[in-house]
């Protein structure tokens, strides 16, 4: 949800402008006005703890950051030359957004949401330290593992374990999205050669 929705709507908005621009641009801007956390823990406190919620409420406050960034390269590019070739060849606009403008975007959505990804499990990570989340989450066992570190013999490999994982998987996160995106990115293999 945070990322095929916020980009059909960032593109559209980007390229073809006007009212459904200014739409767009209203939700993003209201959306942006409220710290992510605090819309964040609002909207689960009212839809309820439970997985499809806690990916709801992780949704609609991601949905900015890959709005903002779809906009504002399809606004670049449908000014791009090879877009008015197409465009004085008679092309379609879904045909110019397919074939020229998601493939020159698609390697900074992939980064985006490479960090979106990231930030979302740590946002997920402070709910269930908090105690709104989700159960059997990294928050959850280092909220617990730190109740453990106050015992006389201290056990630490709870929390280090814990917390081990969840740099691992915010690591390879970030490694699989960086090597994507020298395999995607038109500018790279443009340089490579």
């Amino acid at each position: 949800m945070s990322s095929p929705s916020p980009c059909c709507s960032g593109v559209s908005a980007g390229y073809f402008g006007k009212r459904i621009d200014d739409a767009v641009f209203f939700v993003m801007t209201v959306l942006a006005s409220v710290p992510s956390l605090l819309l964040l823990i609002a909207l689960i406190m009212v839809m309820g703890r439970g997985t499809v919620q806690v990916c709801v409420a992780l949704g609609i406050t991601g949905w900015v950051h890959f709005c903002r960034i779809a906009r504002g390269e399809t606004l670049k590019l449908r000014e791009a030359e090879f877009v008015d070739a197409a465009r004085a060849l008679g092309v379609s606009d879904l045909t110019i957004i397919r074939r020229h403008v998601l493939p020159n975007i698609a390697h900074l959505i992939i980064i985006t949401f490479a960090l979106s990804f990231t930030g979302l499990v740590l946002a997920e990570t402070i709910l269930s330290y908090l105690g709104i989340g989700l159960d059997g989450s990294w928050g959850q066992m280092i909220d617990q593992a730190r109740n453990e570190l106050s015992r006389t013999p201290i056990i630490w490999w709870n929390l280090t374990g814990a917390s081990v994982g969840l740099f691992a998987l915010v690591l390879a996160v970030n490694m699989i999205a960086d090597a994507l995106r020298d395999i995607i990115d038109p500018r790279t293999r443009r340089e490579g050669q």
